[in-house]
């Protein structure tokens, strides 16, 4: 006869574990585009007046990342884990995270993504699945869209012969997303550039 107790027990502690390790929502109010804060020092020290050349098509795409911090008892936890995992004296030496892991212990909550997928998806724009680790999101829309949504203009800037487009003003959230949003990538498209090893 089958032991379904030696079956099901690791199903049910796995499932007891990802429970442990929920997160709390942080979006505690409506998200309204009515009410928001200004993500301070995101406007790229390239995209001055002195190399700005005007405004792109509003039509003009742009593929955003939106990306999610912890909160700061999570912080605490991944710097406290990734020593753990390094120490052998450890029980968690060596002992990796799956994205859905990570997800679960440092991650946004389930309830949380999903509602900033339903407030992009709002505004107009392409929501790609949440990523596994629960940490950013990616989106798309035309730059009409995302002044819209964020204030600020998406313009273009020559710099050493070089045309570029780039935020030229800080972008806004709405204040119920300050606790959760860092900042964006792909609102310029200014990268490093390797040095050259002489």
């Amino acid at each position: 006869m089958m032991n379904f107790r030696a079956l099901f027990l690791p199903a049910i502690i796995g499932a007891a574990a990802s429970v442990c390790f929920a997160q709390p929502n942080r979006i505690l109010s409506r998200i309204d585009n009515a009410r928001p804060v200004t993500l301070a020092g995101r406007v790229h020290p390239l995209a001055n007046a002195g190399n700005d050349v005007g405004a792109v098509d509003s039509s003009f795409p742009l593929s955003l990342t939106l990306l999610l911090k912890p909160s700061a008892g999570q912080q605490s936890g991944l710097e406290q884990l990734i020593q753990d995992q390094q120490n052998p004296a450890s029980a968690s030496f060596h002992q990796w995270l799956t994205p859905e892991q990570y997800a679960d212990r440092f991650g946004a909550s389930a309830s949380d993504t999903a509602q900033i997928v339903a407030w992009l998806q709002a505004q107009g724009f392409t929501v790609d699945p949440v990523s596994r680790s629960r940490t950013f999101l990616t989106f798309g829309g035309a730059s009409s869209q995302v002044q819209a949504t964020f204030g600020t203009a998406i313009h273009r800037y020559r710099v050493t012969g070089e045309l570029h487009y780039a935020n030229a003003g800080n972008p806004k959230i709405p204040a119920a997303l300050s606790s959760l949003v860092a900042g964006f990538r792909g609102m310029n498209d200014f990268h490093p550039k390797p040095r050259l090893v002489k």
